[in-house]
């Protein structure tokens, strides 16, 4: 397992040096117009990653870095969020649809996540904000938080900023944020709750043909105990690695979320900067959310691996 695990981060290792590759080709032609090699040019480069030197923005002047941690962590509240309402509604509606295969109740959920995933998330955006927010007043339009609270900067994860503060109108700031937070949330958790389903089903159907199964139904379990006790045990790890990279989606999806409902994240940093040709903030949001999505990705995979017993068997047989 220890040899495993090395090799899992030298691949990371390796994939992060390739990503910093990339990125530096992309603007290769920029900064070497007053001459020099490619890899010469690169070593620099690298050495101010290392260093924590993303550069300066040509926009606002200052460190890239900063500005990276002042918006990072409003996205990643938002992805979090996505991706757990997508687990939450995703893993039962996907066992559901294993057990009535076939059958009408199937059908519907999987004609729904054709549509869910087809839908953009932009128009789907702009729909809820006009129906919730504008015609019936329910939710806020945009933004993190009302401006009658001010709450100071501590994570950036507003949810968690406002529990931290001792002001005396602490839990009217945190039910604001709950309510910002739950539109964007909702729009950006429909694609990943349709990839949910479909992993989950697909898993399930084929755990449920397993032999083990058969001998837990003939002797007397009931359904239900069959699919909690062996089905969704097994099939949940295999299907992991999967859904780990629904983060990835859920993080590029963000982007135009964030902009349709104004949310401080990431995103709406980025396509700013890109309008304004700010590069190095458009090289150092690139870098962050692809390291971010790559190293996600990874770790989920090695700890589906970890928890998943015919995964460890493979493991160790190759290394035997």
């Amino acid at each position: 397992m220890l040899l495993y695990l090395l090799r899992r981060l030298t691949l990371l290792a390796a994939t992060l040096l390739l990503l910093t590759v990339i990125v530096y080709g992309l603007e290769f032609k920029l900064l070497t117009q007053n001459g020099g090699g490619f890899w010469s040019g690169y070593w620099f480069f690298l050495q101010q990653l290392l260093e924590g030197d993303f550069g300066i923005s040509s926009a606002t002047g200052l460190p890239v870095l900063g500005a990276l941690g002042q918006y990072f962590p409003a996205t990643l509240e938002l992805c979090l969020a996505a991706f757990l309402v997508s687990l939450i509604i995703g893993v039962p509606a996907g066992t559901l649809a294993a057990l009535r295969a076939g059958r009408w109740q199937d059908t519907l959920l999987m004609s729904a996540t054709l549509i869910g995933y087809s839908v953009p998330v932009f128009w789907l955006g702009l729909l809820v904000v006009m129906f919730f927010s504008l015609h019936l007043g329910w939710l806020p339009v945009s933004g993190q938080l009302s401006l009658l609270y001010e709450v100071p900067h501590v994570t950036g994860i507003m949810t968690i900023d406002t529990l931290l503060t001792d002001s005396p109108y602490r839990q009217a700031a945190f039910l604001d944020a709950l309510r910002h937070l739950l539109l964007p949330t909702l729009v950006l958790a429909i694609v990943p709750t349709t990839e949910v389903i479909r992993q989950i089903r697909n898993t399930l159907l084929e755990v449920l043909k397993q032999n083990y199964i058969r001998a837990a139904l003939t002797k007397g379990f009931s359904d239900s105990h069959v699919i909690l006790r062996h089905g969704l045990r097994n099939a949940f790890p295999i299907a992991i690695p999967t859904l780990g990279l629904q983060f990835g989606t859920v993080l590029t999806s963000a982007i135009m979320t964030e902009i349709v409902f104004d949310w401080p994240g990431l995103g709406r940093w980025l396509v700013t900067s890109i309008a304004l040709q700010d590069y190095a903030a458009i090289k150092g949001g690139t870098l962050a959310i692809a390291t971010f999505t790559i190293v996600a990705s990874a770790v989920v995979d090695t700890l589906s691996t970890l928890i998943y017993p015919l995964k460890r068997k493979a493991i160790y047989a190759r290394q035997g």
